[in-house]
């Protein structure tokens, strides 16, 4: 794997076939994928035993899928060099997936690590999937809910330091554009919004050359700044600019 590569997990809901569902991923691996020398996904399926109503798992299950998981990994990642790269729950089953060079023997690598939970009916499958379609079209969230992953990221950690979600401040927010044009519509834009301009830039970037900087007095709680993030995100896609994230002070 690359040396950049930070493992990177967050979970998200959505739905699967109409029943709701949670998945998990390491986000990382979107700046690396597809492994060329892994091109063969490998699933399992968990049936859990006891699912609430809504399919997702009782306290106690939910302790025992971690340790299913725990040893899946270790089986593939140490006998087959499998890369583990997401996890679902809905509708009553966990399913985990793998990425492999070879599928050699994954059907004991797996009983392996199964025998240790008797009880649980399992099934589990291998797919040739060269472009890791299994990865960027079913686990990777779209566009919409990948923002609110990377904003939750940003909450999270400032919650960690203390901050008040609920005191105003400054809220800096970064757009790259193509063009000198797109840059100068974008702020004609904003401006009537209480966006105040904190830098307008032009950077080292082939692609996106201009860069602009803008602020304005919100709160830090996830509803405001989905709705602030999501409004300036939409508007930088209909000038083919790119929204580049948020970054604020901690008020305590």
């Amino acid at each position: 794997m690359h040396k950049d590569y930070r493992p990177d997990w967050d979970i998200y809901t959505c739905h699967i076939e109409e029943s709701p569902a949670v998945i998990g991923l390491d986000l990382d691996l979107r700046r690396f994928a597809p492994l060329k020398e892994k091109p063969n996904a490998i699933y399992i399926t968990v049936y859990l035993n006891n699912p609430r109503e809504d399919g997702f798992p009782q306290n106690d299950e939910f302790a025992i899928m971690g340790e299913i998981e725990d040893r899946l990994v270790e089986q593939l990642q140490t006998k087959l060099d499998a890369h583990f790269v997401g996890r679902t729950f809905s509708n009553g089953v966990r399913d985990f997936y793998f990425y492999t060079g070879t599928t050699l023997l994954h059907d004991k690598f797996i009983a392996d690590a199964m025998i240790n939970f008797p009880d649980y009916r399992y099934d589990y499958g291998v797919k040739d999937d060269n472009n890791w379609e299994l990865y960027f079209d079913f686990l990777f969230p779209d566009v919409y809910e990948f923002q609110r992953i990377q904003n939750r990221k940003v909450l999270r950690m400032l919650r960690q330091h203390g901050d008040v979600s609920e005191i105003e401040r400054p809220i800096e927010h970064w757009i790259h554009f193509r063009t000198a044009e797109d840059k100068t519509t974008y702020w004609e834009h904003v401006k009537d919004s209480a966006f105040t301009l904190v830098h307008d830039q032009q950077v080292d970037n082939p692609e996106f050359p201009f860069r602009l900087c803008i602020a304005r007095s919100d709160n830090a709680n996830e509803a405001t700044i989905d709705s602030v993030v999501m409004s300036l995100w939409e508007l930088a896609q209909q000038l083919n600019a790119e929204y580049d994230g948020w970054e604020t002070s901690i008020m305590k």
